[in-house]
């Protein structure tokens, strides 16, 4: 008889185990289902829809070499602002091209997906700009690490070639026209050590929205942007 009740709590004390542990992993697996739905609603690429650059206001405007272009090019994936290139006719001046492929851009086919804002085409490959959302949108190889951001600056900037990190072939050659990449004979400074540029400053307005629980919340943003126009 008391084999029969020890047999007894020994099954209880497992039953009793078993449902502890299903209701653990149940409101483990609950809380990393909330932890991603409120980490992909907070990120700012999800709800972003850029408008035009606003004017700049008077005298702002200076003249400046690379000694102040080069540093601000090394601050722009730290401080989250952007900067375009535009030739001497105020159109997009292509930097690059990218090797991406275009139909795989976040929001590729809809209304507010990611496109080429500068371009006539709105999926041309050609670049003009640096700007960390943008870069992440078109999943180019050095987004996501600080390191790797600079890396591609440094080899874009003398005209040597970025390794993709990840091994999948994705280099930028920035000496070489015959390949995607630097479309000149010279990196960066090379090319542009004896010009000077236009540095115009303004701003982009965006909507920025999340998601939780079903609802939506939309704040209006705004991100800073410098603009390099080549001088004749």
């Amino acid at each position: 008889m008391e084999n029969a009740v020890d047999a007894l709590k020994i099954a209880f004390a497992v039953i009793v185990f078993v449902i502890a542990l299903s209701i653990g992993m149940y409101m483990f697996t609950q809380a990393k289902v909330t932890s991603d739905i409120v980490l992909q609603k907070s990120d700012i690429t999800e709800f972003m829809e850029y408008t035009e650059v606003e004017n700049y206001e008077e005298g702002v405007d200076r003249i400046v070499g690379l000694e102040t272009i080069i540093p601000t090019l090394y601050k722009y994936y730290k401080e989250n602002y952007t900067v375009i290139f535009r030739d001497s006719n105020d159109q997009p001046l292509t930097i690059y091209e990218t090797q991406t492929n275009y139909t795989l851009w976040s929001g590729y086919g809809k209304e507010d997906g990611y496109t080429n804002r500068y371009y006539n085409n709105d999926y041309d490959t050609r670049v003009c700009s640096f700007d960390v959302d943008e870069e992440t949108n078109r999943h180019e190889p050095w987004t996501g690490n600080n390191n790797f951001y600079k890396q591609n600056l440094d080899m874009l900037l003398s005209g040597g070639t970025f390794i993709a990190p990840s091994g999948n072939q994705m280099n930028y050659n920035y000496s070489d026209m015959n390949v995607n990449g630097w479309k000149r004979a010279h990196g960066f400074i090379e090319e542009y050590k004896d010009d000077k540029f236009r540095e115009s400053l303004g701003e982009y307005t965006y909507d920025s929205g999340t998601t939780i629980s079903g609802l939506t919340s939309t704040k209006t943003k705004k991100k800073r942007v410098i603009i390099y126009t080549l001088l004749e």
